[in-house]
């Protein structure tokens, strides 16, 4: 979807919102964070984001963290890790889930890079 400045932004059907997030400090700390949301008050979500480093071989994944709740409220998840000397990014994954535990959708978004 192209807003009024030209933005493209992603259109889900369950989730209304999921943003992840990445800055790492002079000394290594990195802040890695994730916000997501659902529109239905009977749909679970579950967030997860990781924090992934590049390598020769690509990406991987450093460390995870999970939270859950229920829509419509937001669930968000910050976390500090320190790192070493390298080329980072934040995966925010969002699986929401209807009142029997069926998967309905399931998203994911990189932040932007970050090199420390």
């Amino acid at each position: 979807n192209a807003g009024t400045q030209g933005v493209i932004t992603p259109q889900f059907t369950y989730i209304s919102l999921l943003i992840p997030g990445l800055s790492i400090n002079s000394s290594g700390k990195a802040s890695c964070s994730g916000l997501t949301s659902t529109y239905n008050s009977s749909h679970t979500i579950k967030l997860t984001i990781e924090l992934q480093k590049s390598s020769a071989s690509g990406w991987g994944t450093i460390k995870s963290w999970s939270a859950t709740g229920l829509g419509p409220y937001t669930v968000d998840i910050y976390k500090e890790y320190y790192v070493v000397r390298g080329t980072y990014r934040v995966c925010a994954t969002a699986k929401v889930y209807n009142a029997y535990g069926t998967l309905l959708e399931s998203q994911s978004i990189y932040s932007n890079t970050v090199t420390y």
